[in-house]
């Protein structure tokens, strides 16, 4: 899309291709109705798109009709709303096994890794690779016949769960299973809506060395002799052991890279179609060496590369994002996706959310895919790397904001062009030479190295991108002072600590100096070249500027050739400096965007931003839309702009070489009023309306098969113990404590999973299983029991069949050898949590305890009591609401002076777990507080005329699904 004006105006609504593209996770027996329903709500809530993914829990036959009507309904529905579909390439992950199907077509396609074993031998003789003798000068080869003289042997195990992905001929074999499949039911019809496939994790080792057949032959025609005379250079220090080394890890990776990314890539873009997803073990050089070798050189066939991030936090440096930005910069691919949200944990905030997201962002991702929806929580699917960031969460009306929020970032970030003028070497190469066996520890020092470079650069506010030695082969020249990467020109090329570089990358650094160009290297200094000394690096090195190793040394020698262009300080004039507080600098049609992010936890207040380049500064408001004036002034070569910088804040800066006449909503100043038009809302606050209130019971008596009663245990040690046992018919005895008086007009259900496979009875009263309908989840069944309790204890008891197949228990087994198979596991039969649904408050006998990310701790027994009138804005688990999932509606009333006044701020403070605010007065909706700063108190600034007396301001808290996980362990 050419930005131009009309794109402009597409800030409001972002189309399609720039919104989130979450995994929709596929992990029941799919109902075409039930699609068409979720994809509809994706749809209300400014979703993009989809990745139809199959996952744990799956009752559909993988990729057979059934399978295939699901994916044409989805496609057919997004179609209709303007969505974009994609595929996923895989039952579970990591993707390349063809849900079993391509290890099963025998031992070349299955996963091999190397092993070695030193004399006395064991008896084991199959997959032997060859034996050496010791000598003086290291390892002789052997014939395989003389293994009574050996005194080491060098074998390969086999994984048959997964496929070698050096191998093209598995790979392909993987392609013809799954994406020539999907494009002979599906390519003629909707090969132009379908939008490209998902690959997830793809790997060749993880923490072991790779074996594939194909292996010896490849590295003699790459490297130029043979590798098995050489093999235990390997492991351990034999001659030319770093030659060898670097050698292998070369071929390795290049095998990987043509094989998997490349068969992939170009089969998708063959058909117009895009290859996106992303590798495992990106963080560390550590742990890139054994899984993939060299992430970036796989990212240069992907259409879309991507990345991973896990959890509820930020990283102190960034490489995940920054390799994945770096190439797509370097290439010209206009997004970079990242996979995110996984592992966040159900009670994470909108506001976490956008700050993990943003962190990214800001290192150069431009397109988000949440991890994950998932389409159903029944039974393990709630426990599947949580959350499911779907209808099943109380601020789901909300999250249409989250996403036109990113929707709009996505928009910018990807129609922009990056600027960087530094490009930082990437290492991954001394961490192959350094590689010993499955020990990598050799290469921390260099890890660290490059990182805290990368750091220092970001502290700094100093644009980068990293340099992979593959890119530099395939894409790399120096023209004039310039060194180049494909689109990129950089002035300055920074050399991190290192053992070695590649013969390519050696010979441009020296062409780049003796051209004038700023080379910054740091020692111990690669003096290898291709893993062997050479001379060739000397004089690149004595010509190479050597800065002190502190940030303040390396921002000078890097200004000396690239000139900064924003920097920040507190009000005092202190330059603020922190990992957390980054820029990315953009030209976007003749205009500048300075897009500032502080991914901290704390503030820093009213910062100043001083901007070397002369324009007109604006505000692109992400939230609305809106492009707001602000003040600002010049300064010597410049502008200056004071703007607040909050705990997980941003501000995307806008300046215009010439002076815009129209600007929508202008303000005089992003200042907070002053004191005296301050209104501060008491934290008492009536309750006027709320969602049913919960109570999780997940420990209960068993017994099996009529034996004794156990004692009670937590359901999911239950679960583990039957898995065990097997078939088995199972009673379960929950306890309840009610202080609630009886009332036939008091809304009380059982909540539970497939109520029909179980008897039922409450206080040994028979309960028919009949849904009053669903709560949280469609899985999750409601059951009328109010005329079933009483005062004391309640008894809940259910009764049912445990099975377990023979199929079942070679599937779990299976499960524990890789985890290709444990991420497609299907549980027959699941003992799970139950949950009472009402019009009651829960009280603790134990004290509360608070842990990290708003955890809730107590140990219990809870009872039902009366619900209060009335709430504080703490936390509600100490207010009776410890398992509350749902919307608050609380009020209070405000005297006002009775003299006119205008313009206010409002401030009021909620729950911790309020994920979204909604402020009324007087009945008219004034803000949605959904991405606002972290916990802090909320801020909303309007004016107010007239005379004013008494005002009723009211707040919609939706609270966060599950305060607690829905799988219990200590109370909450």
């Amino acid at each position: 899309m050419g930005w131009n004006v009309k794109a402009w105006e597409q800030l409001k609504n972002p189309p399609s291709r720039y919104r989130p593209v979450p995994l929709w996770s596929w992990n029941d027996k799919l109902d075409s109705s039930e699609l068409i329903r979720q994809i509809e709500e994706m749809h209300q809530a400014g979703i993009g798109g989809f990745f139809m993914h199959a996952r744990g829990g799956l009752q559909t036959p993988y990729m057979e009709e059934e399978w295939m009507e699901a994916v044409r309904v989805s496609i057919e529905k997004s179609r209709m709303l303007g969505m974009e579909p994609w595929l996923y390439d895989e039952n579970g992950w990591p993707s390349g096994f063809g849900d079993g199907k391509v290890p099963a077509l025998g031992l070349e396609y299955q996963q091999k890794r190397l092993a070695v074993e030193y004399a006395p031998f064991n008896h084991r003789t199959d997959g032997i690779i060859a034996l050496y003798k010791q000598t003086e000068q290291g390892f002789r080869l052997l014939d395989l016949k003389e293994i009574d003289n050996a005194d080491l042997r060098v074998y390969y195990e086999v994984n048959p769960y997964y496929i070698d992905t050096l191998s093209k001929q598995a790979v392909g074999a993987f392609i013809r299973e799954i994406y020539d499949t999907y494009w002979e039911r599906f390519g003629e019809l909707y090969g132009s809506i379908l939008k490209g496939v998902f690959t997830d994790e793809p790997q060749f080792a993880r923490r072991q060395l790779p074996w594939s057949f194909d292996l010896a032959a490849a590295f003699e025609r790459k490297c130029g002799y043979a590798l098995l005379p050489h093999l235990p250079a390997l492991f351990t220090e034999t001659e030319h052991y770093r030659k060898v080394r670097y050698d292998y890890w070369y071929c390795v990776t290049e095998l990987f890279t043509e094989a998997y990314a490349k068969q992939i890539g170009d089969w998708c873009g063959s058909r117009g179609w895009s290859a996106t997803g992303h590798v495992v073990d990106e963080q560390t050089l550590m742990d890139q060496v054994t899984s993939v070798g060299d992430p970036l050189s796989f990212y240069e066939y992907l259409q879309i590369p991507g990345c991973d991030w896990l959890g509820r936090f930020v990283g102190d440096d960034p490489i995940v994002p920054k390799q994945v930005s770096s190439v797509a910069r370097q290439l010209g691919k206009s997004q970079a996706i990242t996979e995110s949200f996984g592992c966040s944990g159900w009670n994470v905030s909108l506001q976490e959310l956008r700050r993990i997201g943003e962190w990214q962002f800001v290192h150069g991702i431009n397109l988000m895919c949440p991890h994950l929806q998932s389409y159903s929580l029944q039974g393990l699917r709630k426990r599947d790397y949580p959350p499911s960031l779907f209808y099943q969460q109380p601020w789901w009306p909300d999250y249409r904001l989250f996403n036109d929020y990113f929707a709009r970032l996505s928009m910018l970030l990807s129609e922009g062009h990056r600027q960087a003028e530094v490009l930082l070497l990437h290492p991954i190469r001394s961490a192959w030479v350094l590689q010993e066996g499955t020990d990598a520890s050799a290469s921390e020092p260099y890890h660290n190295a490059f990182v805290q470079l990368s750091r220092w650069l970001c502290q700094s506010l100093i644009g980068h991108d990293y340099g992979s030695e593959f890119m530099i082969e395939r894409h790399g020249e120096v023209r004039g002072d310039r060194f180049m990467v494909g689109n990129a020109a950089y002035s300055v090329v920074i050399v991190p600590p290192g053992v070695t570089l590649g013969s390519t990358t050696s010979e441009l650094l020296l062409r780049f100096v003796r051209n004038g160009g700023t080379v910054l290297a740091y020692g111990p200094f690669p003096r290898l070249v291709g893993g062997e000394y050479s001379l060739e690096a000397r004089e690149w090195i004595s010509k190479a500027s050597q800065p002190a190793w502190n940030r303040e040394s390396l921002v000078q020698h890097v200004y000396r050739a690239a000139a900064p262009s924003i920097y920040l300080t507190d009000i005092s004039g202190t330059p603020v400096v922190s990992d957390r507080v980054n820029v990315q600098e953009l030209e976007l049609d003749g205009t500048t965007l300075f897009y500032l992010v502080n991914s901290d936890e704390r503030s820093y207040g009213e910062v100043y931003v001083h901007i070397y380049r002369t324009g007109e500064v604006s505000l692109i408001d992400l939230e609305s839309g809106e492009i707001k004036s602000v003040s600002w002034e010049t300064i010597d070569g410049g502008v200056k702009v004071i703007l607040p910088l909050f705990a997980a804040g941003s501000h995307m800066i806008k300046l215009d070489p010439v002076k815009k006449q129209q600007l929508s909503t202008p303000v005089k100043s992003l200042g907070k009023p002053a004191e005296e038009a301050v209104i501060r809302l008491n934290d008492l606050w009536k309750i006027t309306e709320t969602s049913k209130n919960s109570l999780t019971l997940d420990t209960c008596r068993f017994r099996i098969e009529d034996d004794n009663w156990s004692e009670p245990q937590p359901l999911f040690i239950i679960q583990e113990r039957l898995l065990h046992i097997g078939r088995s018919s199972v009673e379960l005895e929950f306890e309840f404590l009610s202080q609630l008086s009886p009332s036939h007009d008091r809304a009380l259900y059982l909540v539970m999973e497939n109520p029909h496979l179980f008897q039922i009875t409450i206080n040994g009263q028979p309960v028919a299983p009949v849904s009053e309908g669903w709560w949280m989840d469609t899985s999750f069944k409601m059951l009328d029991i109010r005329d079933l309790t009483k005062p004391g204890i309640n008894r809940i008891g259910l009764k049912t069949t445990f099975h377990l197949s023979p199929e079942m228990s070679q599937a779990l087994e299976r499960a524990h050898q890789f985890e290709s198979e444990g991420n497609k596991l299907t549980i027959e039969t699941e003992l799970e949590s139950i949950y009472l649904l009402g019009d009651f408050s829960v009280q603790s006998a134990s004290p509360w305890t608070f842990g990290e990310r708003r955890a809730v701790f107590n140990d219990g027994p809870f009872s039902l009591v009366e619900q209060p009138d009335q709430v504080h804005a703490d936390h509600l688990a100490e207010q009776g609401y410890p398992f509350f999932a749902g919307t608050f509606t609380l009020e209070q009333t405000v005297v006002l002076p009775q003299k006119g006044w205008g313009r206010a701020t409002w401030q009021f403070r909620t729950p911790p777990d309020a994920i979204v605010s909604r402020l009324r007065i007087n009945g008219r909706e004034v803000r949605a507080f959904v991405l606002g700063t972290l916990r802090g108190r909320y801020y909303a600034t309007f004016a107010a005329r007239g005379k004013p007396h008494r005002a009723g301001a009211n707040g919609k808290l939706p609270e966060c699904a599950w305060s607690s996980s829905p799988h219990q362990r200590r109370g909450i």
